[in-house]
C-alpha cells in the first residue's frame, strides 16, 4: 500500500525514536504517548481507507460511531480486519493505551519501563507493515554530530558509485552538470546534497555545535541516503 498513507503515523513514530535514544524519564514518557498517538493513527487511518486500498469494508457511521474512542477503534479492526492483525493481541494495545493514558493526564514526574516502551514500539511497526507494507525496523540513532560524519560519507560513496556506473569522471568535486545530463541525478536532490555539505561543514567547523541545526543536517542526511540507497 502507499506509504503515503502512513505518513502521519510514521511521523509520530519517528518523533517517539528521537526521544528514546536520550533515554531520560521525560524522553521515554513522551516517547511513550508518541508511539501510542501514532497506533490509533494508524488504526483510524485503516479503518477508513477505501475498500479498494485496504480491503475491507468499514460503514462510515460506525467509525464515526467510535471516533474518539480507542477500545472501540480496535473492536472495529478485530471485527472487519482480523486477518490482517495475525499474532497481535487487542488486550495488549488497551493495556498500552491505558499506560499512556495515565502518563498523558499524570505525567509530572511519572515515566514508563523502557521493556515497556521498546515492546509497544514493535508492536506499532508490525502493525504499521501489516496495515500498510511498510517496514520501519529499528530505532535510527539519536541525531548527533558523529552521526552526520557518518552519513555524509556514506553519501559521498553512494554518489561516487552511481558517477563510476555513469562513466563521469571527477577530480575534487562532483561534477553536477554532467549527472543531470547523463540522468544520474536530478536537479532537486543536487540541491539537497549542496545544502547537506553545507550544512556539515559549517558544524564541523563552528565553534559551538547548535543541535537543533544538528537534527535537522542529520534528518536531511538520512533522506538523501535513503534516496541514493533506493535509486543505485
Amino acid at each position: 500500500m502507499e506509504r503515503t498513507w502512513a505518513s502521519g503515523a510514521i511521523e509520530l513514530l519517528r518523533h517517539a525514536d528521537s526521544h528514546i535514544n536520550l533515554d531520560t524519564a521525560f524522553d521515554r514518557r513522551i516517547a511513550f504517548i508518541s508511539v501510542d498517538n501514532s497506533v490509533e493513527t494508524m488504526i483510524r487511518t485503516f479503518l477508513s481507507l477505501p475498500q479498494s486500498k485496504s480491503g475491507i469494508k468499514v460503514p462510515r457511521k460506525e467509525i464515526e460511531a467510535v471516533e474518539n474512542s480507542f477500545p472501540g477503534l480496535l473492536k472495529l479492526v478485530w471485527q472487519h480486519a482480523r486477518d490482517r492483525v495475525t499474532g497481535i493481541d487487542d488486550g495488549d494495545l488497551e493495556h498500552y493505551h491505558r499506560i499512556r493514558n495515565t502518563l498523558y493526564h499524570e505525567g509530572t514526574g511519572l515515566s514508563v519501563d523502557q521493556e515497556y516502551l521498546s515492546a509497544y514500539r514493535q508492536i506499532a511497526v508490525l502493525l504499521l507493515k501489516k496495515f500498510f507494507d511498510v517496514d520501519l525496523g529499528e530505532p535510527r540513532p539519536v541525531p548527533s554530530l558523529e552521526r552526520l560524519i557518518v552519513l555524509w560519507n556514506q553519501v559521498e560513496e553512494l554518489l561516487a558509485l552511481k558517477y563510476g556506473k555513469a562513466g563521469i569522471g571527477r577530480r575534487d568535486s562532483f561534477d553536477w552538470k554532467a549527472a543531470v545530463q547523463a540522468g544520474v541525478l536530478s536537479q532537486d536532490l543536487i540541491d539537497k546534497v549542496t545544502r547537506l555539505r553545507t550544512l556539515r561543514n559549517g558544524l564541523v567547523h563552528s565553534q559551538t555545535v547548535d543541535h537543533q541545526q544538528v537534527v535537522f543536517a542529520v534528518g536531511l542526511a538520512e533522506e538523501v541516503f535513503e534516496t541514493l540507497l533506493k535509486n543505485p
